[in-house]
């Protein structure tokens, strides 16, 4: 028998370790593994990173498998280039990854990943429509146009940490590249099928053709690609007058409504974050009588809601900006006193309220607030998510809808300085109220394609004079970003929580800031492929009025990111 083998000698006495951090790992040198830094980084003043290890599965094909350039049910396997080519009607141009990546398009179990996560994740976020859409896939390009929605969400939600030679007013966190890029590689497909449909296939699938229209809106609203998004509106709008005569079939209300949610995100997201002139001049979104008449769902009051929503904001924006607009004349004391209110306006806006009350009338006690016998500053619960942020937009557009301020704010009678938003206090400490009652890890997920929680304090902060609601509402703004430093109803959670910020710091020093704009506007940026907010905001100017002396001014400031 052989007897066992020696034990062999060992060549040096070193105990090496796999935990040194990358930068001494990178520079082949020993590291003390001292948290949070090792004396070597902190010696040299570098960044010190440690190495997080783990498993990760992948699709990996035979180096000697050749592409196959036969057509199938999925359509012909494209080459890097012809792909990187048919990205450009998705508004940017990226490097593709290596050509595995590109052949795991095609693997089924990517389809599945994708497919179970577009049905646990993003149909709760959706108008339920989607549900029944999804299950009946008569057009292979509503598949990918699915799939590509489904990836375009898991990577904004599962963030990777940029580098700290990014820029700060991008953010510290980047939407994960490698679900990114699945995303676009599954809607330049839906793209190319659907763009070979043929008029035969339009008739035969109307609702179809519809529902992956829609689909594609949602995807550049996700992205923030106004160009795009914009081009989408064009296309359904000509497809709408087309299909006028199919207004009472419940499918077709029902993704009508899901596609003008959609528009009032992309109004939204420009209400604020352009110029002066551009939120002047903002247009009013046409809303279907029908739709209001048979809002018979949670979704569908929705909409109703957003509809009164935009337009209060519309309306108030165009009367409250016009006195910075006079401001900037030769004697502007003489324009702002000589300012008299407009008939027409008051009229519109009475208009909207009396929907608004339609609204609440019409709402059953299942989406209610939740009767309690608390204080009144103590949270305010809903039996749903969906019922608590639609009561939001009916709260925000209650103090749109108040219009002492608009009558109060060129004036500089002493006793009235500082009281100008005394209306609206109690609706925005509701809004206060509703927010602090939701649970925010849920607001990241749900709120994904309609406007968000950050949007709507934010518009109430420029409608509140009030130091401790101001407080409170930029508290549960940084509390949000805590949980995950990502974007709340498409829009950046930091940026909402920078402006917050600016506008208090304004008030600590005697101005009232009441509307924010950009010096120069940008059209909304570019899309947001590698970051969470598509406009790189370092300065704006914020419009206002003094305390001491209730003077109008506009200024320009710096965000402190």
């Amino acid at each position: 028998m052989y007897k066992p083998a020696r034990p062999r000698p060992k060549k040096t006495d070193i105990v090496r370790s796999r935990n040194g951090c990358k930068s001494c790992r990178e520079r082949r040198t020993k590291c003390d593994e001292r948290k949070p830094s090792c004396g070597t980084c902190i010696r040299l003043g570098r960044v010190c990173e440690t190495i997080n290890r783990g498993f990760q599965f992948r699709v990996v094909t035979s180096v000697s498998e050749k592409p196959s350039t036969k057509t199938g049910p999925a359509g012909p396997d494209l080459g890097p280039l012809q792909l990187q080519q048919s990205f450009s009607g998705y508004g940017h141009s990226h490097a593709l990854p290596n050509i595995d990546l590109i052949h795991s398009l095609q693997h089924t179990d990517r389809d599945v990943f994708y497919t179970t996560y577009w049905e646990d994740n993003c149909l709760p976020a959706l108008h339920p429509i989607f549900r029944s859409a999804s299950e009946s896939l008569g057009l292979p390009a509503l598949k990918d146009a699915i799939l590509a929605l489904s990836s375009c969400n898991i990577s904004r939600i599962h963030a990777e940490r940029k580098s700290p030679t990014s820029v700060v007013t991008s953010g510290t966190f980047c939407p994960n590249l490698s679900h990114q890029t699945r995303s676009q590689l599954y809607y330049s497909s839906a793209i190319r099928k659907f763009t070979s449909l043929t008029t035969q296939d339009y008739q035969n699938n109307v609702t179809l053709v519809l529902t992956i229209l829609v689909l594609f809106g949602y995807i550049e609203a996700s992205m923030g690609n106004f160009h795009g998004f914009y081009h989408h509106v064009q296309g359904l709008s000509g497809l709408l007058v087309e299909l006028r005569d199919t207004t009472g079939d419940p499918f077709f209300r029902a993704l009508l409504s899901a596609w003008l949610q959609s528009q009032y995100l992309v109004w939204w997201a420009r209400a604020y974050f352009s110029s002066l002139y551009v939120q002047r001049h903002l247009p009013s979104i046409p809303f279907p009588s029908m739709l209001e008449e048979t809002s018979n769902s949670i979704h569908d009051r929705r909409v109703v809601a957003l509809s009164i929503l935009c337009e209060s904001h519309r309306l108030n924006a165009k009367a409250a900006l016009r006195y910075w607009q006079l401001n900037e004349e030769p004697n502007p004391t003489f324009y702002l006193h000589n300012l008299q209110p407009d008939p027409e306006f008051d009229a519109q806006l009475k208009n909207q309220s009396h929907r608004l009350d339609k609204w609440l009338l019409q709402l059953p006690a299942s989406e209610q607030p939740i009767a309690t016998t608390t204080p009144e500053t103590s949270p305010i619960f809903f039996q749903s998510h969906d019922a608590a942020l639609n009561f939001a937009y009916h709260v925000v557009a209650r103090i749109m809808q108040c219009t002492s301020f608009l009558h109060n704010l060129p004036f500089r009678d002493p006793q009235h300085l500082g009281t100008e938003c005394s209306e609206m206090k109690p609706w925005v400490r509701l809004l206060l109220q509703i927010a602090q009652g939701t649970n925010q890890q849920t607001l990241l997920t749900r709120n994904t394609y309609s406007i968000g929680f950050s949007g709507l304090l934010l518009a109430a902060s420029l409608r509140c004079q009030d130091q401790t609601l101001r407080t409170e509402i930029e508290k549960w703004l940084q509390a949000l970003q805590e949980k995950q430093p990502t974007e709340e109803g498409a829009f950046p959670v930091y940026q909402a929580l920078a402006v917050v910020k600016a506008i208090n710091q304004q008030r600590e020093i005697g101005h009232d800031v009441f509307a924010v704009s950009q010096p120069v506007d940008d059209g909304g940026g570019e899309p947001k492929f590698t970051c969470y907010n598509s406009q790189m905001i370092s300065t704006l100017l914020v419009h206002g009025k003094r305390r001491d002396s209730g003077e109008l001014f506009t200024e320009c400031i710096d965000l402190d990111m």
